[in-house]
């Protein structure tokens, strides 16, 4: 459920921060790939895995993140990207694409992009498997990024709320709550239609990140 009072405070955030200053970048983990956003101020990090990084791919899915913030209030003026980024610049205007130097890179999206892989390496040591399907790693990456937004930022625009609260409206999760630790083995429940039968009422699982339903 959407915190009405998490709201109210957003709002009241957009008259000092409206203006977002976004950095982007593309990273790869056990060869899959993905796209990856660290806004300024609000220190909110987004991950989507993508299957290509050519130009239809990287234009989808910056717009999707300027929709992301426009959904809340803010306007996206400034995205700081590498030399791929370039290919992109006329077809996001009016926000403005500041691209780095050749042999230079956007300082935050890197550092950003190091405390994911070593958040998802912390992960990857205890996992029991020989082997990790693409669905697991593209799950580590996620809970990674789900880990770095549900707290507040030491250098953000709020010491009280986390990044996840500002962008969604959601509190923080209660972690007190999260039983089911990452790769556990599971039974889930599943509704079949089953009848009075003895078909299975539970399917076999791994457990990986939460769904923020509480």
């Amino acid at each position: 459920m959407i915190s009405h009072k998490a709201d109210k405070i957003t709002e009241e955030i957009l008259r000092n921060h409206g203006d977002v200053t976004l950095c982007a970048d593309i990273f790869y983990v056990n060869g899959e790939k993905f796209f990856h956003t660290i806004s300024r101020k609000i220190q909110f990090h987004t991950v989507a895995p993508i299957k290509t990084r050519g130009k239809t791919t990287i234009l989808r899915e910056t717009k999707a993140i300027r929709g992301l913030y426009e959904a809340r209030g803010f306007n996206m003026s400034d995205i700081h990207a590498d030399q791929e980024f370039a290919c992109i610049q006329q077809e996001i205007l009016p926000t403005n694409l500041n691209i780095a130097a050749a042999d230079d890179h956007v300082h935050e999206i890197e550092r950003s992009i190091q405390t994911v892989k070593e958040q998802v390496q912390c992960l990857f040591r205890g996992l029991p498997f020989q082997v990790v399907p693409r669905a697991i790693i593209r799950a580590m990456v996620e809970n990674a990024v789900k880990g770095l937004n549900n707290f507040p930022v030491k250098n953000g625009i709020s010491q009280t709320l986390s990044p996840r609260t500002i962008m969604t409206g959601r509190l923080s999760l209660d972690y007190s709550k999260l039983l089911i630790e990452f790769r556990a083995y599971t039974q889930v429940f599943e509704d079949n239609n089953a009848t009075n039968t003895n078909k299975a009422r539970t399917t076999v699982a791994i457990a990986l990140n939460p769904t923020g339903n509480e």
